[in-house]
């Protein structure tokens, strides 16, 4: 069972009790943004958020202001008299959500580790999903293995994710050493587009470091009959080093980074790059990304997103 409370400071790890806490904050904000969509995009880009889908209810006598793409041709050849369609909302929308706890996301130059963003965010957004009645799975992953946990309509079963959540949180300051988490993301995402099937909201929150083609295409893969959300969480020191001498390493060799303007300005200019091949892909398969990052609080953060109170 994961510990109810951590040995380390909310902001390096969080306990499972502490991601209960947040069920707070559902009533604030809503899964899929109710705003216009580019305003939660890195870019204007027409969304293929869905919405909940429509299950068809009856056939009905069309009158004037009725869809006309719903008409049914059918029926208004037999009878001489104009029939639409009517769809009433699908009851279920579940939700699946994919949270990163690699190595990669131990990481903060300041405020809060990507890690614990990404488990306070997905935490929220399991209580909101539940809280719609609706169900809720998902899959956690660290470097070298995941959890998956099929969605249900149940409180134990988000419960349970949450605990698998936290379990892999509050093991990443005790890693050994740092690995590529390339690998695991593909078989995560590969997992992902084989195990939902359609009609899902399916939520990857990552620093989306070295997701490669083969990740790509999995990603695109349930995007075509889902909604896809992509949630990137970074930290500035990605983008921009200092100008100080500072070590840094992998977990197993450590080097004195001496600042050089030439070496700090090639950094900037990958890591941007790195990230803008991530934004120009969704934009391009009409994925949205929101982008949170450590030095805010998560909660300013969902009301600066959502323009909730």
């Amino acid at each position: 069972m994961a510990s109810k409370t951590s040995v380390y400071p909310p902001e390096i790890a969080i306990s499972l009790k502490e991601l209960a806490k947040l069920e707070y904050l559902v009533s604030d904000f809503s899964l899929l943004p109710r705003q216009p969509v580019h305003s939660v995009l890195s870019g204007k880009h027409a969304s293929k958020l869905r919405g909940r889908g429509l299950d068809f209810a009856e056939v009905r006598q069309y009158v004037r202001g009725d869809d006309v793409r719903n008409i049914d041709w059918k029926v208004t050849a037999r009878t001489k008299v104009t029939h639409t369609k009517v769809f009433t909302e699908e009851k279920e929308r579940p939700a699946f959500i994919i949270v990163d706890q690699s190595s990669s996301m131990f990481f903060a130059s300041q405020g809060t580790v990507k890690s614990v963003i990404a488990a306070q965010i997905a935490a929220i957004g399991g209580f909101k999903v539940l809280k719609a009645g609706d169900r809720i799975g998902g899959i956690v992953f660290d470097d070298n293995s995941y959890e998956s946990v099929r969605p249900k309509r149940s409180r134990k079963t988000l419960m349970h994710f949450l605990e698998q959540l936290s379990l892999k949180n509050q093991a990443l300051p005790q890693r050994e050493s740092i690995q590529s988490k390339q690998d695991i993301i593909n078989k995560v995402l590969f997992h992902a587009q084989n195990s939902i099937t359609h009609d899902y909201v399916v939520v990857v929150i990552s620093d989306f470091l070295n997701l490669n083609q083969d990740g790509r295409r999995y990603l695109t893969n349930i995007a075509r009959h889902n909604d896809l959300i992509n949630i990137i969480i970074s930290d500035p020191l990605e983008m921009d080093l200092p100008e100080i001498k500072m070590p840094v390493g992998d977990g197993q060799n450590q080097v004195l980074f001496t600042g050089s303007e030439s070496v700090r300005s090639r950094y900037s200019e990958l890591s941007r790059q790195r990230k803008q091949e991530n934004i120009d892909y969704c934009l391009k398969y009409g994925i949205p990304v929101m982008e949170l990052n450590t030095t805010e609080p998560l909660v300013e953060q969902i009301k600066s997103i959502f323009g909730k109170r």
